[in-house]
């Protein structure tokens, strides 16, 4: 009688324990290290890189999660002023979760680029230029800590894109030369096991 009293706490506890941490929602920020045929046409170098994280269970191992985020880059236009590149991404994708012990995991995160935006600010604001497009992103965090509460996680991510769209002055154009745009982000996040 013992033996099965314990056997159901356990699988009770066990699946109480699974449910704790079935989502999660991380802040992240980081160095992002731009790369592609939009880095060669201005001089931009290493930028800031924020982004939120949300992620769901569905089994131990699998699962999807969406990341909104943005990086921000420096850079001095032809005139020698001091202009700015952003870009915005939104990803979704499936999450496949590594265990390593009861307080260390590897989320794999691959994810398709619904939105890839971009945005060339320039002093005084008159030739500011939009772009957009798609591509996609390989997320990687390595998280310390299981089950519910507030967990740390080290962050190594990979993005590609194409952009295929620009808005100019009121006017959208097709861009049909090559506007690649990458970057390799290394970071650190809060996240929030529910």
């Amino acid at each position: 009688m013992k033996k099965l009293i314990f056997l159901m706490v356990a699988l009770v506890s066990f699946g109480a324990m699974a449910q704790d941490s079935k989502a999660y929602l991380a802040l992240n920020v980081g160095a992002s290290f731009p790369g592609g045929d939009i880095t060669t046409d201005t001089d931009i170098s290493t930028g800031f890189d924020f982004n939120l994280n949300f992620g769901y269970r569905f089994t131990e191992a699998w699962g999807a999660t969406a990341t909104w985020g943005a990086s921000a880059f420096a850079f001095d236009d032809a005139a020698g002023d001091t202009a700015a590149f952003g870009a915005g991404y939104l990803g979704l994708g499936p999450m496949y979760t590594l265990s390593f012990g009861d307080n260390l995991s590897w989320d794999i995160k691959p994810q398709y680029l619904l939105g890839l935006s971009g945005l060339y600010d320039f002093e005084g604001g008159t030739d500011d230029l939009t772009i957009s497009g798609s591509g996609w992103m390989l997320g990687n965090s390595v998280v310390l800590g299981m089950g519910q509460g507030f967990k740390i996680a080290f962050n190594v991510d990979y993005l590609s894109g194409k952009y295929t769209e620009a808005e100019f002055g009121g006017e959208t154009l097709d861009i049909d030369s090559d506007n690649a745009y990458s970057h390799f982000t290394i970071g650190v996040g809060a996240r929030y096991n529910f």
